[in-house]
C-alpha cells in the first residue's frame, strides 16, 4: 500500500536518504552536477539532483528513496504489456527479417520457418544490424542451458531465450509484470532476489538495466556470482555514462530516468565492481544499432526542459556507426563477465 504523509507531501522526510559514499566504489568526493531535475516519464513528484564521484565518475540521485519506499518511484511500467506483444515487434515476414531469421537460426538455434539460410551471410556482412541481433538475445551461447534473467519485467526475453532451446527462470519484484509472465507459462518468482531459492545454479545470468535500479549493485553482483555455475556467464546491459547522447543533452539524456535510477556507474567502475565480485573474463561488447529510440525520448525531455534538440538521424546514425566499432561508443554499456572455473 502507498504510504503518504499527508493529502499534499508524497514523499515523507524518512522516505529520503541523501547518499555519502558513491554505491559503486566507495569514494567519499561527491560533486553536485544537476540540481532540480524532475520526472517526465511516469510524473511522480518531486525534484531531484545528480551528483557525480570524483574518483570513477559514477553518477547518484541524490536525495534517493529509501529500500522500503522506491517502490513510489514507479506507476506505470513498460514491461506491464504483454510479452507476446512486446516481441511482435521484433518478428515480421517481411524479406528484411527472413533474411535475419536466418542468421539468427545459425547464431542461436532459432527454429523458424519465416527464414532464409543466406540471410545468415548477409546480416554477419551488415556489422551493425548483426550487433542488433546479437544484444536482442543478449550474446547467448549457441549450446543452451538454463538461465536466470533477474528483473525480467513481463518475461519478453525469457520467451526468446525458450525459443532458442533454454531452460528459462525469472526474478521481478513488480507484482504486474511478473503476474505476465507467468500468464505465458514462464516460471518467474515475485519478489526480491534474497529470498529466491533456486533448484540448481545457472549457466548464464542477464541484468538487463537493472543494477541502475538498486541501492547496493555490488550486492547483487556478488549474489550473480553464487548462482552462476562454475565457468557461468553474467551478462548485463546499463546507461553509458560516457556517450555521446550523454554529453549532447546532460540533464536531458532521458536515461537519466529521474527517480527510478539511483546509481549509473562508469564503466571503469562496473569493470571493478564485478572484479570485487569475484568475476573474470571481463569482456565489453559492441552494441551496433540502437540508439535511436534514446535520441527521440532525450529530444522530448529536451523539449520540455527548453534545451537544444539534436537532430535524431544524424546523431543516432553517428552513434550507431561508433557503436559497431567501440563498445564504449553506444547510449548503454554491454558487459559479459564470467565466474572462475570450468563448465560442466
Amino acid at each position: 500500500m502507498e504510504v503518504r504523509c499527508n493529502d499534499q507531501q508524497y514523499w515523507c522526510d524518512t522516505e529520503l536518504e541523501l547518499p555519502t559514499v558513491c554505491v559503486a566504489c566507495g569514494g567519499v568526493v561527491l560533486e553536485l552536477v544537476y540540481t532540480g531535475l524532475e520526472d517526465y516519464e511516469e510524473g511522480v513528484p518531486g525534484t531531484w539532483s545528480m551528483l557525480r564521484c570524483k574518483a570513477c565518475h559514477s553518477l547518484s540521485l541524490s536525495p534517493r528513496p529509501t529500500r522500503a519506499a522506491v517502490f513510489k518511484a514507479y506507476r506505470s511500467y513498460y514491461t506491464h504489456l504483454s510479452p507476446v506483444e512486446e516481441n511482435r515487434t521484433y518478428e515480421g515476414t517481411s524479406l528484411a527479417w527472413r533474411l535475419a531469421g536466418g542468421y539468427l537460426r545459425r547464431r542461436f538455434g532459432i527454429k523458424s520457418g519465416m527464414s532464409l539460410s543466406v540471410g545468415d551471410l548477409i546480416v554477419r556482412l551488415l556489422l551493425p544490424l548483426r550487433l542488433q541481433m546479437d544484444y536482442l538475445y543478449r550474446h547467448l551461447p549457441l549450446r543452451p542451458g538454463r538461465l536466470l534473467d533477474i528483473g525480467c519485467g513481463n518475461g519478453a526475453f525469457l520467451l526468446r531465450a525458450q525459443a532458442a532451446g533454454w531452460d528459462v527462470e525469472g526474478v521481478e519484484p513488480d507484482a504486474v509484470a511478473g503476474g505476465q509472465a507467468r500468464a505465458h507459462g514462464l516460471a518467474v518468482f515475485e519478489g526480491d532476489i534474497a529470498d529466491f531459492v533456486p533448484a540448481d545454479r545457472y549457466d548464464v545470468i542477464t541484468l538487463a538495466h537493472v543494477i541502475e535500479h538498486l541501492h547496493d549493485p555490488s550486492a547483487m553482483l556478488r549474489v550473480c556470482a553464487d548462482l552462476l555455475r562454475p565457468g557461468g556467464m553474467l551478462w548485463i546491459a546499463t546507461p553509458n555514462i560516457e556517450s555521446t547522447g550523454y554529453r549532447l543533452f546532460a540533464a536531458a539524456w532521458q536515461p537519466l530516468e529521474i527517480p527510478r535510477h539511483l546509481v549509473m556507474p562508469s564503466p571503469m567502475a562496473l569493470a571493478n565492481m564485478l572484479r570485487d565480485a569475484g568475476f573474470v573474463d571481463i569482456d565489453f561488447v559492441r552494441r551496433g544499432r540502437g540508439s535511436r529510440k534514446r535520441f527521440d525520448a532525450s529530444n522530448q525531455r529536451a523539449l520540455a526542459l527548453g534545451l537544444p534538440m539534436r537532430s535524431t538521424l544524424f546523431w543516432s546514425t553517428l552513434v550507431d556507426m561508433h557503436a559497431s566499432c567501440s563498445a564504449f561508443g553506444a547510449e548503454e554499456i554491454v558487459v559479459m563477465a564470467r565466474r572462475p572455473g570450468i563448465a560442466a
